[in-house]
C-alpha cells in the first residue's frame, strides 16, 4: 500500500550440525552437472592412454681429460685434465701474477714474511732481509702519482718479497735446503729460518693461482682465449672464442671422430626414476578448483597477426606444456654424456622405447655443433663455475673506431698502478709536466701545425694486409711520438699488460673483426670462486666485451691556428 513503510527481515541460517565441513566442501546433488562437465572435460572418451609412472634410462659417460691452451697446431702443448682438481675457467684465464708484480703486491708478501719471522721470535732477521732486498723508489718509473707516492712510502721500509720469492725457490731446492747467500743468518738459526722461509714459500703459492708464463690461452690477435678439450673416445672439443668468463656447453664446438670401437667410455645405468611432471610458471592448472597463478598470464599475451613468435610461445605454452616429462639422471661434471636407451613403462603396463627427436641428425636442442655441420649426439656436463666474484677492473683497454681520423685506435684507459689499484690514465696525462708553449710566430705570419696531439694513452692502430694475396686487413698497434725540448723524439709505448705484447712484436696483427662499429672492450680483474670440494681459488683473469661505439681523437694533420 502506498504510504506504508518498508519492512526488512533478515534470514540467518541455524547449522544443526557443529562441524563446517560440509558447508565448506560445496556440494553439488545435481548429477547430470556432474556428467556434463566430465562429458566437457572429454573423460567419456575412449582414449587408450596411458600415463608414465617409471622409466629406466642408460647412458654412455666420457670424461674430459685432455686441455690443450691456445689454438690447434702442430707445437700445441696437451697436458691431462682432472676435473676436480681445479675449475677449467681458472686453468684456462689465470695470469702470470710474478711476470709484473705491483709494488703493493711485492710489499705484503713481504710484510707476511716479517710477521713469520717474528712469530718464531726471529724478528731480529727482519732487518737485515729489508737492506738484502730493498723496494726501490722509482725504477722502473712510474707514471702515476698515486704509484709514486706509494713507491716513495715504502722505499727502505719492507722487503720486496717478489725477488725474495725468487731466489728462495731457487735455494730451497737444493739439498739440503739452504738460504741465499744475504743476508747472512748465524749458524744457529739457520734451521729456524728455512723452515719459515719453506711455510712462507708455500704459503706464497698457494696465495693465487699462477700459472708459469702467463695465460697460455690467450690469443693475442683476438684479444681472447681460445683452448681445446678431449674426451678418451676420440671426441675434441674446441672453445676458439671465449671471453666473457662464462663457460658453459655452449662454448664448445664438437670435432674429430668417434673411436670404434670408442674407448675410455663408462656406461651408466640403467636407472630406474619416476617422471615428474615439468612445470613452469602461467602453466593451467590440472585440478578443476584450483585457482591458478595470475603472476604469468599467457592468455593476457597481446599479439598481432604477424607476431609468429608471441603467437607460437602462448600456444605451445597452453596446449603442449603440460605433455613434457623430466626424468632425472645425475652425471659427474666434464663429461661427455650420450642416452642410449630410454624406456617409460605407462599405468597400462606397456614400455614405449623413446628415441631421438632428430634422428636424421639436424640441430637438436642443447647438442653440440661441429664445425663441419650438424650436430654431435651428446650432452656436455661442462665444469662451469656457478658463480664467482669479480674485482674492480685493474687494467681498462677500449678498442674503437676514429671516422674523423680515418683510423682505429686502442685507448688504454687504466692499467694496474703500483699501489694495486686501477691507474687513470687520463688522470696521470694531466698530472704530468705541462709541454712547453708554442713559439709565437713572426708578425704576419699564420701559426702552422703538423698534427695535432691526441692524448698520451691512445695507441693507433694502422691497417696492413697480413698477406699480400689476402684481401682481409689487420691492425698493427703503432705509436705516436712525443717531441721533447730536451731531448730526442720518444714514442709513447702502452704500459699494461694487454697492448705492450702488440707493441713489442711487428709481426703480431690484431683481426680486423675484433675492432666493430661498436668498438670492444678488454679488462683485467681479479676473480674469486669456491669450487665443487670446497676449495677457493683467486686468480687474475681477462674479459672482453661490447665497446661504447665510435670515437674521436682529434687527430688532425697540415692545420692552421689563428692567433689569439
Amino acid at each position: 500500500m502506498p504510504g506504508e513503510p518498508i519492512r526488512w527481515a533478515r534470514l540467518e541460517p541455524a547449522a544443526r550440525d557443529r562441524e563446517l565441513a560440509p558447508g565448506l566442501e560445496a556440494r553439488v546433488h545435481d548429477p547430470l552437472w556432474l556428467l556434463a562437465r566430465q562429458w566437457q572435460f572429454g573423460e567419456f572418451a575412449a582414449v587408450d592412454g596411458g600415463s608414465a609412472i617409471v622409466a629406466q634410462v642408460s647412458a654412455s659417460v666420457a670424461p674430459m681429460a685432455k686441455l690443450r691452451p691456445g689454438r690447434p697446431s702442430p707445437t700445441a702443448r696437451t697436458s691431462n685434465y682432472s676435473v676436480p682438481a681445479v675449475p677449467l675457467e681458472t686453468l684456462v684465464e689465470a695470469d702470470d701474477l710474478h711476470a709484473a708484480p705491483t709494488a703493493r703486491m711485492r710489499v705484503r708478501a713481504g710484510q707476511h714474511f716479517e710477521r713469520m719471522l717474528a712469530a718464531r721470535n726471529l724478528g731480529q732477521y727482519a732487518g737485515p732481509f729489508r737492506t738484502a732486498y730493498p723496494i726501490a723508489a722509482t725504477t722502473p718509473p712510474v707514471a702515476d702519482a698515486a704509484g709514486r707516492r706509494f713507491l716513495a712510502l715504502v722505499a727502505g721500509r719492507a722487503i720486496d718479497g717478489e725477488k725474495l720469492y725468487k731466489d728462495l725457490k731457487v735455494s730451497l731446492r737444493a739439498t739440503p735446503p739452504a738460504l741465499p747467500a744475504a743476508p747472512v743468518i748465524p749458524a744457529a738459526d739457520a734451521a729456524a729460518v728455512i723452515a719459515v722461509a719453506q711455510a712462507w714459500v708455500a704459503w706464497f703459492d698457494a696465495l693465487a693461482f699462477t700459472p708459469s708464463g702467463g695465460p697460455a690461452a690467450w690469443v693475442q690477435d683476438r684479444l681472447e682465449y681460445a683452448f681445446g678439450t678431449g674426451t678418451p673416445d676420440g671426441i675434441a672439443l674446441e672453445a676458439d672464442e671465449y671471453a666473457d668468463g662464462h663457460l658453459d656447453w655452449h662454448t664448445f664446438t664438437a670435432a674429430g671422430t668417434t673411436a670404434n670401437p670408442p674407448a675410455g667410455r663408462s656406461t651408466l645405468g640403467p636407472v630406474t626414476v619416476v617422471p615428474t611432471a615439468v612445470t613452469y610458471p602461467g602453466m593451467p592448472a590440472s585440478r578443476l578448483w584450483e585457482f591458478e597463478d595470475g603472476r604469468v598470464n599467457f592468455g593476457a599475451v597481446s599479439a598481432e597477426p604477424e607476431d609468429l613468435g608471441r603467437m607460437l610461445l602462448s600456444g605451445f605454452a597452453l596446449v603442449y606444456g603440460a605433455d613434457w616429462l623430466m626424468v632425472p639422471l645425475e652425471v659427474p661434471v666434464g663429461t661427455l654424456v650420450r642416452i642410449t636407451r630410454l624406456d617409460v613403462k605407462d599405468t597400462f603396463g606397456r614400455t614405449t622405447t623413446v628415441g631421438p627427436t632428430a634422428p636424421g641428425g639436424e640441430w637438436r636442442m642443447f647438442e653440440l655443433s661441429r664445425a663441419e655441420g650438424g650436430s654431435e649426439d651428446a650432452l656436455l656436463v661442462a665444469p662451469a663455475l656457478g658463480a664467482s666474484l669479480q674485482g674492480r677492473d685493474v687494467e681498462d683497454v677500449l678498442l674503437l673506431r676514429d671516422e674523423v681520423a680515418n683510423l682505429a685506435w686502442a685507448v688504454e684507459k687504466a692499467v694496474e698502478g703500483e699501489d694495486g689499484l686501477p691507474a687513470d690514465q687520463a688522470r696521470a696525462a694531466g698530472e704530468a709536466a705541462a709541454p712547453a708553449p708554442p713559439v709565437p710566430p713572426p708578425d704576419g705570419a699564420v701559426p702552422y701545425r703538423l698534427r695535432t696531439d691526441p692524448p698520451p694513452y691512445w695507441f693507433p692502430l694502422m691497417p696492413q694486409r697480413a698477406v699480400a694475396t689476402n684481401p682481409s686487413m689487420s691492425f698493427r698497434l703503432g705509436a705516436l711520438p712525443r717531441v721533447s725540448p730536451s731531448g730526442p723524439v720518444t714514442p709513447l709505448r702502452p704500459r699494461g699488460r694487454l697492448l705492450t705484447p702488440l707493441s713489442k712484436d711487428p709481426k703480431l696483427l690484431l683481426r680486423e673483426d675484433e675492432v666493430p662499429r661498436e668498438g670492444a672492450r678488454v679488462t683485467r680483474a681479479y676473480q674469486l670462486a669456491r669450487w665443487m670440494d670446497g676449495s677457493t681459488f683467486l686468480w687474475l683473469g681477462r674479459r672482453k666485451t661490447v665497446g661504447r661505439g665510435e670515437g674521436s681523437s682529434g687527430l688532425r694533420f697540415d692545420t692552421t691556428e689563428p692567433p689569439t
